[in-house]
C-alpha cells in the first residue's frame, strides 16, 4: 500500500526514528508540501532547498512569532526570560545585510587557517579520551557518553574561554536549549528549560564580565572586545545570543555526527575495510555521514513576500520548512542516494550546513572534529561492532534534530 504524503505525520516518534520512506513519498509526490494542522511548506527537493536558502530577500530567517509552536508563544515562558533573564534576539538569525555585520565578528575565530591550527590538540583530546575507556582492558564502550559528548564539548568550551571544570553543567544547559527544537515538550518541561535557559545566560554574563577584565585568546573576549559596524559595542543580549548559539552549535550536532558516523561504520564492514586501507578517503567519509544522517533535520524560513516555488503558490507570511534531511537523499542530486559511497564525487554539495550566506558557522569545525575522531578510532581500536543486545538504536524524539540516544560498541585494542 501506498503512503499518500497527508498520511505522513513528522511528528510521530515513529517517522523520526526512520523518517527516509515518508522523506520518499514527499519528494516524489509533494515536493512543496503543506503539512496539514500546521499551514507550514515543507520543502523536501534538493534543488528547491537550495534554492530557498540562497533567497533570503524572499525567505527570511526572521522566523520569531510566526513559528507557533507552544514553547515560543507560551506567555510564562516569555515572562522567565523577560523577568529573570534575557530575551533572546536571535543575532545571528538576522537576514544580509544585518546577518554579515554580526556574522564577522565571530566568522574570524572558525576560519579554515585557524581550525588546522587546532588539529594537533583536538588529536591529542581524542587519543586522551580513548585511554581512558580502553585503560583498564576494557572492551566495552558506550561511545556517546565516552567520545561524542566530550570530544566537541571541551573543544567548544576552550575555544568560547570557558573552564574545563563546568563541562557537566554547560552540557546540561546546551541539551536544554535544544530542547524546544523537537516540539515534544509540556507545559511544566517548557518552564524548566527556560529556567536552564535563564541559568546559562547568567553564567555567560558573569564569564563575559570576566573577560572584560582579563581578556584572552577566546570567543567571548573577542566579542566583548567587539564594536558592531566598528561602532558600537555590543549590548548583553547581543552578547548572549551569540555566545549562547556558539556554544550549542558546536557541540550538539557534531556529538550526533560522530555517532551516526560510527554507526554507518559498523553497519557497513567492507566501507570500514576500505578507510583503514585509505585513510585518505576520510573527507569524503564525513561528508556522506552528514548527508546520509543530517544532524539537523531541518529548519525555517519565512516567505517574505508572496511566492512560488515548484508551482505552489506560498503567501507571503507562510512558514516555510527546509527539510535538509530528505534533500540529502534526493536521487535528483545523488545517485543511489541511499548507499554509503566513499568515492561519491558530489557528496560535498549536501545541505546538513545548509548553503549561502546562513552556511553554518563551525562547518569547518565539526569537519575537523569528526575526520579525527574517526581516524583515531580506527587507529586505535579493531573488530568494532555492536554489543550483543544491548543497543536499541533509538533516536531521541524531535522534530528537527537527529541523534542517538546510545551506542554500545565492543571492541580490540589496537595499542
Amino acid at each position: 500500500m501506498t503512503l499518500h504524503p497527508n498520511a505522513i505525520d513528522l511528528f510521530d516518534p515513529q517517522v523520526q526514528q526512520d523518517p527516509y520512506e515518508a522523506y520518499r513519498v514527499l519528494r516524489d509526490e509533494a515536493p512543496v508540501w503543506k503539512m496539514p494542522g500546521t499551514g507550514w511548506y515543507v520543502v523536501t527537493r534538493h534543488a528547491d532547498v537550495a534554492e530557498v536558502v540562497r533567497k533570503p530577500d524572499v525567505y527570511s530567517m526572521r522566523v520569531g512569532a510566526k513559528l507557533d509552536n507552544p514553547y515560543q508563544r507560551d506567555p510564562a515562558v516569555y515572562r522567565i526570560f523577560k523577568e529573570e533573564g534575557w530575551v533572546n534576539p536571535g543575532s545571528l538569525s538576522t537576514d544580509p545585510p544585518v546577518h554579515a555585520r554580526y556574522r564577522s565578528l565571530v566568522d574570524v575565530s572558525f576560519t579554515a587557517k585557524r581550525v588546522r591550527a587546532m588539529e594537533s590538540e583536538i588529536e591529542k583530546l581524542c587519543h586522551a579520551l580513548v585511554d581512558r575507556f580502553t585503560a583498564n582492558g576494557e572492551e566495552h564502550v558506550e561511545l556517546i557518553r565516552h567520545l561524542a559528548v566530550p570530544l566537541p564539548m571541551q573543544v567548544i568550551a576552550e575555544r568560547l574561554g570557558l573552564p574545563l571544570d563546568d563541562l557537566p553543567r554547560l552540557k546540561a544547559w546546551s541539551d536544554a536549549w535544544v530542547e524546544p527544537f523537537a516540539m515534544n515538550l509540556g507545559p511544566e518541561r517548557r518552564r524548566e528549560v527556560a529556567r536552564a535557559n535563564v541559568a546559562l545566560q547568567h553564567y555567560l554574563v558573569e564569564k563575559l564580565e570576566e573577560k572584560r577584565r582579563h581578556p584572552g585568546q577566546d570567543i567571548l573576549s573577542d566579542l566583548v572586545a567587539a564594536r558592531f559596524d566598528g561602532q558600537r559595542p555590543l549590548d548583553t543580549r547581543e552578547l548572549l545570543s551569540i555566545a549562547e548559539q556558539v556554544l550549542v552549535g558546536g557541540n550538539e550536532t557534531t556529538t550526533n555526527a560522530i555517532a551516526s558516523g560510527v554507526k554507518l561504520l559498523i553497519e557497513h564492514p567492507d566501507q570500514e575495510a576500505a578507510l583503514r586501507a585509505d585513510p585518505s578517503l576520510l573527507p569524503n567519509f564525513v561528508e556522506e555521514v552528514l548527508r546520509l544522517e543530517s544532524p539537523t533535520q531541518g529548519l525555517f524560513r519565512v516567505a517574505a513576500k508572496d511566492a512560488v516555488l515548484h508551482d505552489v503558490a506560498i503567501p507571503e507570511g507562510s512558514l516555510v520548512h527546509l527539510r535538509f534531511g530528505a534533500a540529502n537523499r534526493d536521487p535528483r542530486q545523488f545517485r543511489d542516494p541511499d548507499r554509503l559511497d566513499l568515492h561519491r564525487t558530489n557528496a560535498r554539495t549536501h545541505l546538513a550546513f545548509s548553503q549561502g550566506a546562513h552556511v553554518c558557522l563551525g562547518a569547518p569545525l565539526a569537519r575537523q572534529e569528526m575526520q579525527i575522531a574517526f581516524r583515531v578510532l580506527l587507529e586505535r581500536l579493531e573488530a568494532l561492532r555492536f554489543s550483543e543486545g544491548a543497543n536499541d538504536f533509538r533516536y531521541a524524539p524531535g522534530f528537527t534534530l537527529r541523534a542517538l540516544e546510545a551506542l554500545h560498541l565492543d571492541f580490540r585494542s589496537r595499542r
